[in-house]
């Protein structure tokens, strides 16, 4: 079984000669409704804090303020500790 190539034919084009920007459409170079990409930042981001909220960020923060006053900070592991306990 051959194949066959299909003739090619030329994509029909015009020029245009603008002047001034006023002759442009004025939805030029947008996409009808808005892309994914339309926004800044970009629609629809992962919550990294930090980088995409500073609102989680200042909350984190605040945390931290709290949990040192009121001593609740985790115990910080010094190594001398098993990893698990086991029953043999």
């Amino acid at each position: 079984m051959s194949r066959q190539l299909s003739e090619s034919r030329a994509i029909p084009t015009r020029t245009v000669l603008i002047n001034d920007t006023t002759q442009l459409p004025h939805d030029y170079c947008t996409t009808p409704g808005g892309t994914l990409f339309s926004t800044t930042p970009g629609a629809h981001l992962p919550v990294i804090p930090g980088v995409t909220s500073q609102n989680v960020v200042r909350e984190n923060k605040k945390n931290e303020a709290n949990n040192r006053i009121n001593k609740h900070d985790d115990k910080s592991a010094n190594g001398d500790d098993a990893q698990f306990e086991m029953d043999i």
